[in-house]
């Protein structure tokens, strides 16, 4: 024993020295408490290598599951082979509790060391398919976190076991790795260890707000007795990082992305479970198109959903605004009408050049009430109801393809969102769309459909008030929706109009499954403010979960007309896009 009344260890096999990262001769980190350690010798060629995994280029992977589970499943992923790996016992399956301080210097270690991090669940959970991945890695040595209590000795077998060191100083000596010492709250570790780089190591310290009514935390546990050496065997750092993407949300397990992080693969942390969702995701999906990418959680969903939505965002093609999601990552904005001139709406009351630069204006003027981009639209008319039957006897103009498109054209080259709209008369919505699938097709162009238009087989334009039911609508969504996956688009804006709640029928059955769709139900009612606000309260009151809100101010039939500052503040729930006719 030491001075201290510790044990001195002496490791059961031959003690080697540290191997070397590749740069640790030039490894010198500003601030580092712990002074410049000596630098080891190079790892001879004859010491065993860290070998990761050679995966397919296409492949595409959700680890789901525990923390033990996932931290398995990524080892399993990235790594072939590895001499030493790191292993932390939870105490509890609380979050991040103080008793688990050691999940931040494991995480560091593992990132450091770039070796795998395996996890013991509370318990013991997980403890056969841990030693099993020991096992197939042939680790040699293992670097304990965590649980004093844990079954360490059945999870070491034959191996050699390090207690893992906690500080700075002990980094420095125990492992030879140089770091900086950084303390991060529970709601930051995935973000902490997602960053982690072994050339500018930190330490994490995983520390928990005072609450007066929490326990007594304990101190990080002292696994002295269970280990059985205090140096690391000799051995090699993988040659070349893994290519892999791996994606992740803030309830991922960190463990799982400190292995990621340790083979070299890029971590990118979403605000949500789709690698459509913000322009940094869709740029890191799109870089890596041709790699592997793996995502970590429930979060992401199914496997065949997940393979879409990488597929859409590896084409890297972003909506105004970035990203491909349409909302909640941004608010629209839109002019209303038809090119053939001002009676249809405010679209057609100058040229093409003119409304972009009319509705970018118009947009800008909700900026400063919206904590989201403020994105301009616009809302363009493809067939207009007629009080002629025309050739087709439906009571519908169907506005020539080569009319539209120059509109399109230039919205794309302006940044600015087009949805096409259909006031169908005697035809169904889907028959009538299909027609203009090759403008639906690209990636900026959304739909909208009329139902105060939609008529019976005996009804004409302006004598009633037209409905549509749920089954048709869910028909032409479904249809959009497949063309949309097919086609691996961003997702897509689906608007409904409505100022009637009898407008739609059986709108408890609208199908907002579809995660290609953003579907909108928009109040386009004019009036006065407290009229329109009270069929506002009326259709919020049987609006199906997953819809977004949205609204219309009419420029000379509202009495008055909200302003911006008004539509953004008096209307709850504040709408997500504002139409102007």
């Amino acid at each position: 024993m030491d001075s201290s009344g510790k044990r001195q260890l002496v490791p059961r096999r031959t003690v080697r020295r540290l191997r070397v990262l590749a740069l640790a001769g030039a490894l010198a980190v500003a601030g580092c408490t712990a002074g410049d350690p000596e630098q080891p010798p190079a790892a001879t060629e004859e010491a065993p290598a860290v070998l990761l995994s050679d995966l397919a280029a296409g492949q595409r992977e959700v680890l789901a599951g525990s923390g033990s589970e996932t931290s398995v499943a990524m080892s399993r992923a990235l790594f072939e082979r590895s001499p030493v790996a790191v292993v932390f016992a939870r105490h509890d399956d609380e979050g991040y509790a103080r008793t688990d301080a050691g999940l931040g210097p494991a995480a560091s270690a593992a990132a450091g060391l770039h070796v795998p991090l395996l996890v013991l669940g509370p318990g013991g959970a997980g403890l056969a398919e841990v030693t099993a991945e020991l096992d197939r890695l042939d680790v040699e040595t293992v670097v304990g976190y965590g649980d004093p209590a844990a079954d360490w000795p059945v999870l070491r077998g034959e191996r050699e076991m390090l207690a893992g060191p906690m500080t700075v100083a002990d980094f420095s000596s125990s492992l030879r790795l140089p770091a900086t010492a950084v303390g991060v709250g529970p709601d930051a570790i995935v973000a902490s260890v997602s960053a982690l780089e072994s050339e500018a190591l930190q330490v994490l310290d995983v520390t928990q707000p005072e609450s007066p009514a929490a326990p007594s935390s304990s101190p990080p546990g002292d696994l002295s007795d269970p280990a059985t050496t205090d140096v690391l065997p000799e051995f090699r750092a993988p040659d070349q990082p893994s290519p892999a993407l791996v994606l992740a949300t803030a309830t991922s397990t960190p463990a799982s992305l400190a292995t990621a992080r340790a083979a070299g693969a890029e971590v990118q942390v979403l605000p949500d479970g789709d690698p459509r969702s913000t322009p940094a995701a869709v740029r890191a999906v799109h870089a890596h198109a041709q790699a592997p990418i793996l995502a970590v959680g429930d979060g992401f969903g199914p496997a065949d959903r997940f393979t879409a939505r990488v597929g859409a965002a590896a084409t890297g093609v972003e909506l105004p605004g970035g990203g491909q999601t349409v909302f909640p990552g941004r608010r629209m904005v839109a002019l209303y009408g038809h090119p053939s001139g001002p009676s249809l709406g405010a679209l057609g009351e100058q040229d093409i050049d003119a409304t972009m630069a009319r509705v970018r204006e118009l947009a800008a003027q909700y900026q400063p009430f919206s904590d989201e981009p403020v994105v301009p639209a616009l809302d363009l008319i493809a067939s207009v109801a007629s009080s002629d039957p025309g050739p087709d006897g439906d009571y519908s103009n169907e506005t020539p393809i080569d009319v539209l498109e120059p509109w399109i054209e230039a919205a794309d080259e302006a940044g600015v969102y087009v949805i096409l709209d259909f006031q169908s008369g005697r035809t169904d919505f889907l028959s009538q769309v299909r027609r203009y699938e090759e403008l639906l097709a690209r990636p900026s162009v959304g739909l909208a459909l009329d139902p105060e238009w939609r008529l019976a087989p005996d009804q004409v334009p302006l004598e009633q008030i037209g409905t549509v039911g749920a089954a048709e609508l869910n028909a032409t969504s479904t249809w959009l929706a497949d063309l949309t996956r097919d086609r691996a688009l961003p997702q897509k804006l689906f608007m409904v109009h409505q100022f009637r709640v009898d407008m739609i029928s059986g709108r408890e059955d609208l199908d907002v499954s579809r995660s290609e769709l953003a579907i909108t139900l928009h109040a386009d009612g004019h009036g006065t403010p407290g009229e329109k606000l009270e069929t506002w309260g009326a259709l919020q009151g049987v609006m199906p979960r997953g819809i977004w809100p949205s609204w219309k101010n009419f420029y000379d039939e509202d009495k008055p007309m909200l302003t911006p500052a008004q539509t953004y503040t008096l209307i709850d729930p504040k709408p997500w896009l504002v139409t102007y006719q």
